[in-house]
């Protein structure tokens, strides 16, 4: 579930040169084609789905390298998200 929302917003959003159902969960998506641009209007994408901001710590080209890093950020997002 989780995988699938950050695939959708990364195809939405991130702009990728690679399409994004062809990425691993390891790839790295700068590599793809993200953009900082692009990293921002993922984060954008995944702060309005969850209804909460990332926090400072998650501010960090790691947390947008790859699928995996990002799935890993929806969580916590989700986990606030639920807290609040």
């Amino acid at each position: 579930m989780m995988e699938d929302l950050v695939r959708r917003i990364l195809d939405t959003r991130g702009d990728l040169a690679v399409p994004v159902a062809q990425l691993g969960l390891a790839a790295n998506l700068f590599d793809a084609g993200l953009s900082s641009f692009g990293a921002v209007e993922v984060m954008v994408g995944l702060e309005e789905h969850f209804g909460s901001s990332f926090p400072d710590r998650l501010l960090r080209r790691e947390t947008f390298s790859t699928i995996g890093a990002l799935i890993g950020a929806a969580e916590e997002l989700h986990r606030h998200s639920l807290a609040a």
